[in-house]
């Protein structure tokens, strides 16, 4: 894609905003601060919300919240036993719980992607697992076609297909045409070990972002996914798209204030009502209809 139909297509993403900044509804503060929360997903018990902060590597976190929206209290430091570098990303299939690791930062190596259950009553993880140098194992399928090099690899997103049994990693860089990535990863033996050699990483998908990369990714719960787009360098203007999981195109649903940087997007439920949680590295957090 040229620079020209990269900036057309950015125009046209912005027109398509259907919710202004002051629609977004009430800003609130997470409790016990400050955090640079970044992903985040209800938990599998369906009971809380689970979230890292990118600069506690060993590190998540439960977080619940009263009936209103707001902080139900501080959110919950749950040791994983094991450190993830830069963590960005997180989901669950429904019994494990992932965490995944920019892999932006420092030399490869390390615990790239970790999986574990989460008890939640007890508020730990157990059975912690981990795959380690999860950059070269993306290289292949990632390399830029000059003697097979990375070009600026950066996780931000990572989401559960649900329908195809596998891991979305969604890449903040590198761009492949003016998109975004979205790499598929599945286990080729699904119960088999969780290690390097029983990962199986796919061709990556496309999404037209308008020039963004993807700054955090979850399941909607209604077969599609949502994004949130942002800068590849810097934060810059963010937005909460909507992914079918299909193609390239998304639909806008919000535009956020540049100083939020959000980072992290979730269902749940507060109050018993379906709320879309949006989670940012500057300790704020909204809950959208």
């Amino acid at each position: 894609m040229t620079a020209l139909r990269v900036a057309v297509a950015a125009v046209a993403l912005a027109a398509a905003v259907s919710a202004r900044a002051a629609d977004l509804g009430p800003v609130r503060t997470l409790a016990g601060g400050p955090y640079e929360a970044s992903g985040a997903v209800q938990s599998p018990d369906g009971k809380g919300v689970l979230f890292v902060d990118d600069a506690r590597p060993d590190t998540v976190f439960w977080m619940d919240f009263a009936a209103d929206g707001s902080p139900a209290g501080p959110p919950t430091a749950i040791p994983l036993g094991t450190s993830v570098v830069d963590p960005e990303g997180i989901t669950t299939d429904g019994t494990h719980v992932y965490v995944v690791g920019s892999q932006s930062r420092g030399k490869p190596g390390g615990a790239g992607l970790v999986r574990f259950r989460i008890d939640g009553g007890h508020r730990r993880a157990e059975g912690v697992q981990s795959i380690d140098d999860l950059t070269s194992l993306l290289a292949d399928t990632l390399s830029s076609g000059k003697g097979g090099k990375k070009a600026g690899l950066n996780i931000e997103g990572l989401a559960w297909d649900a329908k195809g049994g596998r891991l979305l990693l969604g890449l903040r860089a590198p761009l492949v045409g003016g998109r975004a990535q979205v790499v598929p990863a599945r286990l080729r033996e699904p119960r088999g070990a969780f290690t390097a050699a029983n990962l199986e990483v796919g061709a990556p998908l496309t999404l037209d972002l308008g020039g963004s990369g993807i700054r955090g990714m979850e399941a909607d719960g209604a077969g599609g996914y949502w994004v949130i787009a942002g800068g590849v360098q810097g934060a810059g203007t963010s937005r909460l798209v909507r992914w079918d999981g299909s193609g390239a195109s998304v639909k806008v649903v919000a535009t956020f204030p540049d100083d939020l940087k959000p980072e992290g997007v979730a269902p749940t439920k507060v109050g018993g009502k379906a709320v879309t949680l949006v989670l940012c590295d500057t300790s704020r957090y909204l809950l959208m209809d």
